[in-house]
């Protein structure tokens, strides 16, 4: 899986599409700043996967609060958006995985939530001491 202080040119927004884990984390990486505190990051794509914004939460604690993101984030009144890529920040602890033993669950809740908004949700990265996606850890294929 890919580390997530990857270099990598940064898409520019609304013109380079984000069609691979490698650019989503180059945008993600703009955003972190150490030390790592609880947050969730949202990139909002078009139809074509090109960045259309950029929005980071603060203070996104417990591991349940991406579902009320995503309730925020589907709400956006924008008929350009089609899709999301997520990023939820875990601060490492020492002895503690990133991944919960609920976030493979938690994928797809939150890939039905933004489905039945009409949207993709494309990845949802978990970030701690590395990178992690529940969708990989349910063995679903990559939407990229």
């Amino acid at each position: 899986m890919s580390s997530f202080c990857t270099i990598h040119r940064v898409p520019r927004a609304g013109i380079d599409p984000i069609v691979t884990e490698r650019a989503a984390l180059a945008v993600i990486n703009m955003v972190l700043e150490p030390p790592l505190r609880h947050d969730t990051i949202v990139i909002t794509l078009d139809r074509e996967r090109r960045g259309r914004s950029l929005v980071v939460i603060h203070e996104t604690d417990w591991h349940d609060d991406l579902f009320g993101v995503l309730d925020m984030v589907v709400g956006l009144d924008d008929d350009e958006l089609d899709a999301f890529i997520v990023a939820t920040v875990r601060p490492p602890i020492v002895g503690v995985p990133d991944l919960d033993v609920l976030d493979v669950d938690r994928w797809i809740l939150a890939s039905e939530i933004v489905e039945g908004a009409g949207l993709e949700l494309v990845e949802w990265f978990v970030v701690g001491a590395g990178v992690s996606c529940p969708r990989a850890q349910l063995g679903e294929p990559p939407r990229w």
